[in-house]
């Protein structure tokens, strides 16, 4: 059969720091270009997402095409003073814009608004489109470029859509989101989700999972030398490390996290808390200036090398946040044995549960968060065994080599 030609259509690619929902398009962009499919991505040229609709401190990539790791990329202009100005009608003008018109706007600022999404959707002849779920107007704007092409391509939309998103419930959403011809998920619970939200039909979902690349990934003794370098930069020798990798925005349950180890670490100084991900948030900020926590590490967004060496380094992985649609750092840590904390929301206590790799806390309960990491700094061999265990189930479950046969067959389009 003839492999389809892709064209994932995403916000921001790389050089740009990726979000989780921009990183899987990247691993799904590149596994299937690596098994000879023809794999493109349209992205805005923002560097940062200030750039879809701010000119000036805004940050841009100039490479409007370049090839990267076997994947064509594509960078559109952002049309930047449009959303600009709905931007402030929005923030501004919100009491006097009818409701129709708000929720609309609302969509659009957060763009990015693609220059030209139509004429390269068209030029391009693809087979099948996957939109990123996120920022939410991609997808009005994939399924309005997509309108003018015949025959029309097949609709993917990209998985990491859930009822904690801003955009989720913007009843301008709901028509567009249905004009896909298929809606990928990570879990059923992410499907009964939008089934009900939006009204969905059972056939229209594919249940495939996230998954690692593990082929592009070290095994923690081949980067033995790095881990103890980067521990004695930073002073670690014989401390326990918890890391968190992620956003530092409350939901994430980053704020219950340095509360606790805070606690912790004033009876047992050995114990430290990692940082790593985006850490732009003002309340973090003021966290970091003010505070200055001397059991906490910063270290902000990170190489994916970087990243390896420090899941690596870290005794206990830890992520309490209730806006997961999955949780791929879930897997990073157990593919280093590390066992894993998360909060106890269906998505994850299914992960986590399924693979018998870590415990779960109520999200916001402090309380016991600070008896799971208790836990597992008094039990090593507890620890150990949830590491294995979660390592097994990401060589059984959650390797490219068990779930890309399942991808290749949702982007089988009938016209091929």
């Amino acid at each position: 059969m003839k492999k389809p030609k892709i064209a994932f259509v995403t916000p921001i690619y790389l050089p740009a720091k990726l979000s989780g929902s921009a990183f899987v398009i990247k691993n799904l962009a590149e596994e299937l270009a690596q098994r000879g499919f023809n794999c493109s991505v349209i992205t805005s040229n923002g560097l940062n997402t200030r750039f879809w609709y701010d000119p000036i401190f805004g940050k841009k990539i100039n490479n409007t095409f370049e090839v990267i790791n076997r994947v064509k990329v594509y960078r559109l202009e952002c049309k930047q003073l449009l959303s600009f100005l709905a931007l402030v009608l929005v923030r501004f003008f919100k009491s006097l814009l009818p409701k129709t018109l708000f929720n609309k706007l609302e969509l659009f600022y957060c763009g990015p608004n693609l220059a030209g999404l139509t004429k390269i959707l068209s030029c391009g002849k693809f087979n099948v489109i996957y939109s990123s779920p996120l920022p939410a107007y991609l997808n009005v704007a994939v399924i309005k470029a997509c309108k003018k092409i015949i025959p029309r391509p097949k609709l993917i939309l990209g998985a990491c859509f859930h009822d904690l998103l801003p955009d989720y419930h913007n009843p301008e959403l709901v028509k567009f989101i249905k004009k896909f011809d298929l809606i990928h998920v990570f879990s059923n619970g992410e499907k009964e989700d939008i089934k009900k939200a939006f009204k969905i039909s059972e056939n229209k979902f594919a249940v495939i999972p996230a998954f690692l690349r593990l082929q592009t990934m070290k095994k923690s003794d081949q980067i033995k030398d790095k881990v103890e370098n980067f521990k004695k930069k930073f002073n670690l020798k014989n401390k326990k490390i918890i890391l968190f990798a992620g956003g530092k925005i409350e939901m994430k349950g980053i704020y219950n996290l340095l509360n606790v180890v805070g606690d912790l670490s004033q009876k047992d100084p050995s114990l430290v808390l990692i940082t790593i991900g985006s850490n732009n948030i003002p309340r973090w900020k003021k966290i970091i200036q003010e505070k200055k926590p001397a059991y906490l590490i910063d270290l902000g967004y990170v190489s994916e090398q970087q990243k390896e060496i420090i899941f690596s380094a870290c005794d206990i992985y830890c992520m309490p946040s209730i806006c997961e649609s999955f949780g791929l750092s879930y897997l990073e840590a157990w593919q280093k044995e590390k066992p894993v904390i998360g909060a106890n929301i269906p998505v994850v206590k299914q992960l986590i549960n399924k693979a018998s790799g870590g415990l779960l806390v109520e999200f916001g309960n402090e309380k016991q968060l600070k008896t799971a990491i208790q836990k597992l700094i008094k039990d090593p061999k507890l620890s150990r065994r949830l590491g294995k265990c979660g390592l097994r189930a990401v060589k059984s479950t959650y390797s490219s080599q068990k779930l890309i046969p399942k991808f290749e067959t949702i982007f089988q389009s009938p016209e091929i």
